[in-house]
Order: C-alpha cells, then sequence, then structure tokens
C-alpha cells in the first residue's frame, strides 16, 4: 500500500500525505461518512508505515554517513601522496595508469611488501 501511495503521490507531484487526504476525501464523498474505528484503524496503519519507512531512512542515512567519514579518511590519506608524480613516472615506465588504477597499484605494493598479498591469502597465519 505504501510503495503504491508513493508512485501515486510521484507522479502527481504530491507529497503521501496529500495523496493520503485526497484519497479519503474522496471516499467519504463517495462512501458517505465512513465510521470513526474504520478511519482510525486506516490512519494507525498508515501511520505505523510512515514510522517504519522513517526508522529504515534513518538507518541507511548512519549506513551513508559512516561510508562517507572512511572515504574522507582515504582520501586525506591519498592527498598526501604525490600521485602526479608516481602515474607520471609509471608513464615513463610503459604503465598509463588512472588515478584510481595508480592508487590501486600503490596499495597492492604496500600489501605484497607487508606479506598480505594474494599469495598469503590462502595461508593467512603464516
Amino acid at each position: 500500500m505504501r510503495k503504491h501511495l508513493a508512485d501515486m503521490a510521484s507522479r502527481r507531484g504530491k507529497s503521501m500525505n496529500a495523496e493520503v487526504v485526497t484519497a479519503l476525501t474522496i471516499h467519504i464523498m463517495r462512501d458517505g461518512e465512513p465510521d470513526e474505528s474504520t478511519v482510525k484503524s486506516e490512519l494507525a496503519e498508515l501511520k505505523e508505515e510512515i514510522k517504519l519507512s522513517e526508522e529504515g531512512l534513518i538507518q541507511m542515512s548512519k549506513r551513508l554517513q559512516a561510508g562517507v567519514i572512511g572515504l574522507e579518511n582515504l582520501l586525506f590519506d591519498v592527498r598526501d601522496v604525490d600521485l602526479d608524480a608516481f602515474i607520471s613516472d609509471q608513464r615513463d615506465h610503459g604503465f598509463n595508469l588512472s588515478r584510481a588504477e595508480a592508487i590501486r597499484k600503490i596499495v597492492r605494493a604496500y600489501l605484497d611488501e607487508r606479506g598480505y598479498g594474494p599469495a598469503n591469502k590462502k595461508n593467512p597465519g603464516g
């Protein structure tokens, strides 16, 4: 029901709340005034669906924020490297690397030097 309501609201350029009010108004005009318990029940169900949706968005927002912080920390560390000089040096050796490829190559070399490369994946203990 919520997805259908969200789709309708999006197509019409309205908020979901506006769609609910419109639907209730049409229902009341068409069928007469519904009993109070039906209206309360429908509104309670809708309120719960909206609450669950908001909680999901909050959790997603927190996860995205943590990801952004992680990326910012990584990028901050990368800014300390003279990446352009590394790329130029690699080009002199026949490798035409993008910035992402250069970073990947640096990280792989670093991990290989410290024993965390692919050869050590099979036997992580030693």
